[in-house]
């Protein structure tokens, strides 16, 4: 039985999922400058629907295929794999979360992360998000926090962050243009090397 709370998220999820899908069929394209496309995800979740995120979750890849997708929605979206047993899915999620924001992991398992002397790339990268987003980060629950500390801890992950963190601190550094296509294109092949080996 769904909680008033829950049924409300039901509700979000699948009036933004069908202005999605309306779009997508009147226009044959999507241009959500709203943010739809990441709140369906996050709303099937909350409404304890983690099956129906995943399946929005395939949609999203074919349809965004580019997208770079946004902190909190990747965390729920490896919440949804888990929640579902897609372990290797949940996981690449969780570490495309915790690269576009590397302070958002640690807060979920009470760990200091001070801010990085590094380009931050948005204002989804800062800190400060955390707090925009504090009210979606109770949602995880202890075994899920103990299992992003576990994989937040782990070789592939931390070399990943300590790989990101220096490139970034590289390129707050870098005002040549070339140097920072450079930086950045160096980061592109490792990151595309750990997904394909590691994950």
């Amino acid at each position: 039985m769904l909680t008033d709370e829950q049924k409300k998220y039901r509700d979000r999820a699948n009036r933004a999922r069908r202005e999605l899908f309306k779009e997508k069929e009147k226009f044959g394209a999507i241009s959500d400058g709203s943010g739809k496309r990441y709140r369906v995800c996050v709303y099937f979740v909350l409404s304890g629907a983690p099956e129906k995120a995943a399946d929005f979750l395939e949609w999203f890849e074919q349809e965004f295929a580019d997208d770079v997708g946004e902190p909190a929605f990747l965390l729920y979206a490896a919440l949804a794999h888990y929640r579902v047993g897609s372990l290797r899915k949940a996981r690449r999620n969780l570490l495309d979360s915790m690269l576009s924001n590397i302070y958002l992991l640690p807060y979920l398992f009470s760990r200091s992360m001070p801010k990085q002397d590094m380009w931050h790339s948005s204002n989804w990268a800062q800190p400060a998000y955390i707090e925009e987003i504090e009210e979606l980060l109770e949602e995880p629950t202890s075994q899920e926090r103990e299992w992003c500390k576990e994989q937040f801890d782990n070789e592939l992950f931390t070399s990943a962050r300590n790989k990101y963190i220096e490139t970034f601190h590289a390129l707050q550094h870098a005002s040549e243009l070339d140097t920072r296509r450079r930086i950045l294109g160096d980061w592109r092949d490792y990151i595309s090397a750990c997904r394909a080996n590691e994950i």
